[in-house]
């Protein structure tokens, strides 16, 4: 990936790289894009990646990760209307 891609915010996965370094290059692009989702999904990655495991999804972890995504959404909102408010 060249430099002028990573700030533009284009990513295409890399075959040379391992997985981990093709989502961390991915999350980068996503910081220029939206620094908010990209903070929420570093910190809920490793619940994201378990998700599938052996080519089986888990729905459970599934759905602890729309839960930890949809409070984090939940709290940027609030705080905008909080900094909205003041």
């Amino acid at each position: 990936m060249t430099k002028q891609n990573l700030q533009s915010g284009n990513f295409r996965f890399d075959d040379t790289k391992s997985f981990s370094e093709n989502c961390d290059t991915f999350l980068s692009c996503l910081e220029i894009i939206d620094a908010e989702m990209a903070a929420i999904l570093r910190n809920n990655w490793d619940t994201l990646v378990a998700i599938v495991h052996d080519g089986e999804r888990n729905s459970k972890l599934r759905g602890e990760f729309n839960s930890k995504v949809a409070m984090a959404l939940d709290l940027l909102v609030k705080q905008a209307d909080l900094k909205n408010n003041t």
